[in-house]
């Protein structure tokens, strides 16, 4: 059996750089949505659409990069995409009507796809298997420091900075990985993928299955949050970014305490503790006016969230190692198309009714908590 290698700090630290850069505006794309619609002329809700314009192509072109590198050297692959990330980004900042960004946000999330396949791979590849978690906390946690800072920044400086700032950081993450990053995972010659393979595996059906459904449900309802608060609460645009903040601000002790307890507790008991705080958020939600209330409503609902998350991501780390790049494209395809889909769908459901919507989300994310061993397991 081959020798893990060792993970260096230098290195994980420009792959947690480039997680940062990547994740600096998605959460934040929501609280800025009212502005960027008030600035247009437009709906939000027509505005919102800009969420899945980012996560649908994200998840279709992660197919590509996990394959990918069994031709080509990794650190090529990041290098290009980070570089293209930043000029699409910085073109999103831009734009001159929706239009324009909702394509730049089509670009922006098929070059942004690369990142998570190729840490994920790295970290399978390189940690053993009772520090994985470790390592998929905080990577993770380095993107919701990103997704913190992000929505902080949306509530004092311009829409348009929010696509500026990623786009240089981009760049540089960019330069520090063609200068620094090893030479790694250098493919074979092989350009076929064997995802149908894959996906013919239980173990591999059953857990992608359960990242699609609470993609769906999640997305469904994080991503029109910050219309809620402003369209339904009537509050500022400041307090819809800083409300917004405070989970993100979970999320990244979410993601780190996720991953030591995936690897101390177990993958499976962290992501249901994970989703019944996730309930428990929305179903307070449904109640909550006060944005004392709201605050610790979105504490709930992002460290819930983030364990499952990493609960989730640390369970991949063990599938089948055979199917491992094929495993960590599908991760990101796989949540990024359930979560476009479940941004339409909320958009959906929500535009009817916030109140009836968030019943409907809680029943089911309740439904996904009684099941989990069972869809995951089997038992």
């Amino acid at each position: 059996m081959r020798k893990k290698r060792v993970i260096k700090k230098t290195d994980f630290f420009i792959l947690c750089l480039q997680g940062f850069c990547i994740a600096f505006n998605v959460a934040s794309i929501a609280a800025i949505v009212p502005a960027v619609a008030k600035d247009f002329g437009i709906s939000s809700f027509i505005v919102g659409r800009i969420n899945w314009a980012y996560m649908l192509p994200y998840g279709l072109v992660a197919l590509v990069y996990g394959p990918l590198t069994r031709l080509f050297e990794n650190k090529y692959i990041a290098f290009y995409s980070l570089l293209l990330f930043s000029v699409f980004s910085f073109l999103s900042g831009c734009a001159v009507n929706y239009q324009q960004l909702f394509i730049f946000r089509l670009l922006v999330g098929a070059f942004a796809a690369a990142t998570t396949p190729l840490v994920l791979i790295y970290i399978a590849d390189h940690a053993h298997e009772e520090r994985r978690g470790k390592f998929v906390g905080l990577f993770f946690s380095a993107t919701f420091v990103a997704d913190l800072i992000g929505l902080f920044l949306s509530g004092i400086i311009p829409w348009r900075a929010m696509f500026f700032i990623p786009s240089g950081l981009g760049l540089l993450a960019a330069v520090l990985t063609l200068k620094y990053f090893p030479r790694t995972l250098s493919g074979k010659g092989i350009t076929s993928s064997r995802y149908m393979e894959a996906l013919r595996e239980p173990a591999i059906f059953k857990v992608f299955a359960y990242i699609f459904i609470i993609s769906i449900l999640y997305h469904g309802v994080r991503q029109w949050l910050g219309v809620y608060f402003a369209q339904e609460l009537g509050l500022k645009q400041f307090f819809v970014s800083i409300i917004l903040t405070v989970s993100s601000l979970a999320g990244i002790f979410g993601e780190a305490l996720g991953g030591h307890f995936a690897d101390k507790k177990g993958r499976v008991a962290t992501l249901k503790m994970g989703v019944l705080l996730m309930v428990a958020a929305i179903a307070m939600l449904i109640f909550a006016r006060s944005l004392a209330a709201l605050f610790i409503l979105m504490l709930f609902w992002g460290f819930g969230w983030t364990l499952n998350h990493a609960g989730l991501s640390t369970f991949l780390t063990d599938l089948d190692k055979r199917f491992i790049k094929e495993i960590s494209s599908l991760n990101s395809s796989v949540r990024f198309l359930a979560g476009g889909l479940g941004v339409v769908i909320g958009g959906v459901v929500l535009q009817e009714s916030f109140i009836a919507g968030f019943v409907i989300y809680g029943v089911l994310l309740l439904a996904m908590f009684l099941f989990t061993r069972k869809i995951l397991l089997g038992r």
